[in-house]
């Protein structure tokens, strides 16, 4: 399969003597790691896991006749998982079906997807010193192998256990308070080895309060996090959420509120979620299934794994042998569809400078409110927005006018930057500006090096403003420094380095011409969307999908043939779609919802 290749294998010895090699096949995605809020995979790319959960290994309980490498098998190549999840049940101290976990790590491994070790317990922190033994050794066995992930703690009670129906944020604190010294000491223990596998810790009141976890998370000293390290959140539809079919106590349904206080902060796994009830049963909620994963998994990039790989209960994968049950079909759809890697956005540029992140000039105009890093670019000192969209001098075919760059002044230094590509030596900057709180002069500098300036009249209209600069063919880093100046903010819509020292026609400026392109892409609104026309000669290889935030929401490939990509029912507010491909090129619009 692809990107799969035999790295290692173990053989053990058995007392007939004969030897049975167990071939460990790397993973798709390689090592795994983390970084801000997301889990990584070998090339630095955002992945998301999916996949199914084991059930508690006890034997003779629902779930432990599927403990086997077939079971494995079938969930790899027909439901399409890349991970699954061993619960070794270590509940109340139990050590039941180390053999059946153990048969199923090995079958991961040698199918070449994940694998999460689990440690199946409400109560870990009271069982601290085993668990320490316990993930010392298998750290030590498992840290040449990527597909090995370690979940340290399933879902912790409440503080000391009294109150398992308190599942406030105040009780979740306290918790936390209990838990977070096992959950360090237990990481640690991990890392001495030289393990670097994914690590995932419990989280308050049933891994619900990421947010508690974020507001403190665990540290190896103090500001230093441990590395390659995610947080655990469970759900089940039918009580979790605002619009579930149940909810476990009165005033129930913040789970959601729980994940949204911590899931920008830190790398979150969902390591259970359930179509059903908490307790695996009273009916499957499809509708608040869905609401889960449009409004969380799906949209933050999360992976998952779902409960459970059994047969017997309403939570169930199967019903009866390998039948995929009502809430196995719903996981089977879920688990099976959709992407699964996207270019993080310190790739792409929101970070920058990146590789892709230079305005390329002279016979291209650039929208000065990209300042925000998407293109490399750095704004320190001021303060900008964008506001007061142009809805003369439309640069862009088919806009309804786009957001600029608003500069306030502060009694320090106030600069924008852009990395900048001469293709030919220029003598001119041409820049579009809207001054009506006042004026101000505008130093342009290249390579920190004064290059010209212009002085701009406090005016109610928009206008042009032509500044004398020399700039030699190469790379440069363009920066404007505002100074002397006597209003609250400076509106720059574009600006261009040309030869041409009189201003553009607005007429022409204005055209709109829909229909096949022919030359370069274009961008057309629709409603909730927009519509990209492509050349058909294009080269692009593939398209992402990024917010204003800088977040990528959809990658996707293309292919030679393909003329239009249409992208609908997104939030209202600003996008950029990147071209992939030869020539890249970054396109950006504003989606409302008429």
């Amino acid at each position: 399969m692809r990107g799969r290749i035999v790295h290692k294998a173990a053989c053990i010895l058995f007392a007939t003597g004969f030897i049975l090699t167990i071939w460990a096949v790397a993973p798709k995605h390689g090592w795994l790691s983390t970084k801000n809020n997301y889990v990584l995979n070998e090339k630095g790319n955002i992945v998301q896991l999916k996949g199914m959960s084991f059930y508690w290994s006890t034997p003779g309980w629902i779930g432990i006749g599927y403990y086997n490498a077939g079971t494995v098998n079938m969930l790899a190549d027909d439901w399409k998982c890349t991970v699954v999840r061993a619960a070794y049940d270590r509940n109340n101290g139990n050590d039941n079906g180390w053999n059946e976990v153990k048969t199923v790590i090995d079958a991961a491994i040698a199918k070449g997807i994940y694998v999460i070790l689990d440690w199946h317990s409400h109560t870990a922190e009271q069982q601290a010193s085993t668990a320490i033994s316990f993930f010392t050794s298998k750290a030590q066995e498992y840290k040449n192998t990527p597909n090995v992930i370690f979940e340290v703690y399933n879902e912790p009670k409440v503080a000391g256990g009294s109150d398992e129906k308190d599942g406030s944020v105040e009780a979740g604190k306290k918790t936390w308070a209990v838990i977070k010294p096992y959950l360090n000491d237990v990481t640690k223990a991990i890392r001495n080895t030289g393990s670097k596998n994914l690590i995932i810790l419990g989280t308050p009141y049933f891994c619900q309060h990421i947010g508690v976890a974020a507001a403190d998370p665990v540290e190896k000293s103090p500001g230093v996090p441990y590395e390659n390290v995610a947080y655990a959140f469970h759900f089940y539809a039918a009580s979790h959420g605002p619009e579930a079919m149940y909810v476990e106590r009165d005033g129930g349904g913040m789970e959601a509120t729980y994940l949204a206080a911590g899931v920008n902060s830190i790398p979150v796994f969902v390591t259970e979620w359930g179509t059903t009830h908490s307790d695996g049963s009273q009916g499957v909620d499809e509708a608040n299934t869905n609401w889960w994963f449009d409004n969380y998994i799906n949209k933050y990039h999360i992976s998952h794994c779902n409960w459970s790989v059994s047969s017997g209960e309403g939570s169930s994968c199967f019903s009866g042998g390998t039948s995929p049950s009502q809430s196995g079909q719903i996981a089977k759809r879920l688990i099976g569809s959709g992407e699964d890697e996207w270019v993080p956005v310190w790739e792409t540029g929101l970070e920058g400078p990146a590789k892709d992140s230079v305005f390329t000039f002279p016979k291209e105009f650039h929208q000065a409110s990209a300042f925000n890093n998407y293109f490399g670019t750095h704004a320190e000192s001021t303060t900008v927005a964008y506001s007061y969209r142009d809805k003369v001098d439309r640069r862009i075919a088919g806009t309804l006018g786009y957001t600029v760059l608003k500069v306030t002044p502060s009694t320090e230094d106030n600069w924008v930057s852009y990395n900048i590509k001469s293709n030919s030596a220029t003598k001119y900057l041409l820049m579009r500006y809207h001054s009506n709180d006042g004026t101000g002069t505008v130093e342009v500098l290249v390579d920190d090096s004064k290059a010209g300036q212009v002085t701009l009249p406090e005016k109610a209209t928009w206008d042009y403003a032509v500044i004398p600069v020399d700039i030699a063919t190469g790379t440069h880093n363009l920066k404007f420094n505002f100074v002397n100046t006597s209003g609250d903010s400076y509106l720059i819509e574009w600006f261009e380095l040309t030869n041409e020292q009189n201003p553009p026609q607005v007429s022409a400026l204005n055209s709109i011409q829909r229909g096949i392109c022919t030359v370069s892409p274009k961008l057309f609104p629709i409603s909730r969307g927009f519509e990209i026309r492509l050349p058909s000669s294009h080269r692009y290889t593939g398209y992402s999908l990024v917010g204003a935030d800088g977040r990528t929401v959809k990658h996707a490939p293309l292919r030679q043939g393909t003329m239009q990509i249409t992208v609908s029912g997104i939030a209202n507010g600003m996008w950029f779609l990147k071209l992939e491909g030869e020539s890249p090129m970054v396109l950006r619009t504003m989606v409302n919802g008429k």
